[in-house]
């Protein structure tokens, strides 16, 4: 063994020594000049081992420090994500709703992933040619993406106009007649959507262009971050993938309005933001409005007989009021006229004994 090597005993109790917060040094300066360069060299080796030790230890009482992604920033809280994935949840179990009528067949729809990531990954992942339909939620601003491969829109074409739902052998680009298929299948999504945000917001979902191609796409700064959601639909026994994409910037203000406590307890029944719900639902519901402005019984040998500038004498007087029916019910009086030279009515009563 070398003059200048120290034997294991000696490293091992140098190592304690410095552990316990005694100076090594000083029990070494008696030593010859070899031991003593050893020992320093050992010093420094165990010094190194020791930093190495320490150095993911944080001091008791500190604040937790953890590593963060500059590039990948994690801006939504797991708190907020778990109410997002509610919210996102309810639009998947609604998809059914939406597709079973148009694809003549049941299916379900479940969430496979959902993460934070920058716009320049998501954009990254997608396949040049694809369907992608870009979605304008008012009041928020901004847009959001679904996006769908080839093959998928191909088989919820083949299966709109008919046909088994099989999958195109050859890629080709979509005609406009096809693109006007696949407006309507994500048009059909929106009403739902809309349902499943109503809890935290009340939007105006609206198609605002087809694409199909990603280059076309631009939501929002490459850096910045999105949401991203990934479903899969399965029908007729084949398994579908949809992406939503949704920029940060766009639901950064109604974050604070993600509260999932009420969510889960199911107190949003109660609260000013259901009777907004049920309020946006009921102005969608459709009527059949109609004016009569009188009867007159006509038996058909005179009804064949009538001719351009004949007079029917109805049973009311000129001055008379008509009568506005609503699904084929009376419910308000009215007066005929003009406006802005259309013939209209206008309304000088409400019926008592409407239903």
């Amino acid at each position: 063994m070398p003059e200048e090597a120290m034997s294991q005993e000696a490293i091992d109790r140098l190592l304690n020594e410095m552990k316990s917060g005694k100076a090594p040094l000083e029990a070494v300066q008696s030593k010859s000049d070899s031991e003593f360069g050893a020992a320093a060299r050992a010093q420094k080796t165990a010094q190194r081992t020791l930093e190495n030790e320490h150095s993911h230890i944080v001091p008791s009482g500190s604040k937790k420090i953890r590593d963060y992604d500059f590039r990948r920033p994690n801006r939504i809280s797991k708190e907020h994500m778990r109410g997002l994935r509610m919210i996102h949840e309810n639009f998947a179990r609604d998809i059914p709703r939406a597709w079973g009528s148009m694809l003549r067949a049941g299916g379900q729809v479940k969430i496979t992933s959902m993460e934070q990531t920058i716009y320049e990954e998501f954009r990254n992942h997608l396949s040049p040619h694809c369907l992608l339909g870009v979605v304008s939620l008012p009041p928020l601003e901004g847009e959001i993406a679904f996006y769908m491969e080839l093959e998928t829109a191909f088989i919820l074409i083949d299966r709109l106009l008919g046909g088994p739902g099989s999958e195109l052998k050859r890629t080709r680009e979509f005609t406009t007649l096809e693109l006007n298929l696949l407006n309507k299948v994500i048009a059909a999504l929106l009403p739902f959507f809309l349902e499943a945000g109503l809890p935290v917001i009340s939007l105006e979902p609206q198609i605002d262009r087809i694409l199909s191609n990603v280059e076309f796409l631009q939501l929002t700064a490459l850096n910045e971050s999105v949401l991203v959601t990934i479903f899969q639909a399965r029908y007729l026994n084949t398994d579908m993938d949809i992406s939503l994409c949704i920029p940060y910037t766009m639901i950064a203000p109604i974050l604070t309005r993600v509260n999932l406590n009420e969510n889960q307890q199911g107190h949003v029944g109660s609260d000013e933001l259901d009777k907004q719900r049920m309020r946006k639902i009921v102005n969608h519901v459709p009527f059949e409005i109609a004016a009569r402005l009188g009867s007159a019984p006509v038996p058909i040998a005179e009804l064949t007989k009538l001719k351009v500038n004949d007079i029917i004498r109805l049973d009311i007087h000129v001055d008379g009021a008509a009568e506005i029916l609503v699904n084929g019910k009376a419910h308000f009086a009215a007066k005929p006229g003009l406006y802005n030279g259309s013939l209209s009515m206008q309304i000088s009563d409400i019926l008592k004994n409407m239903d």
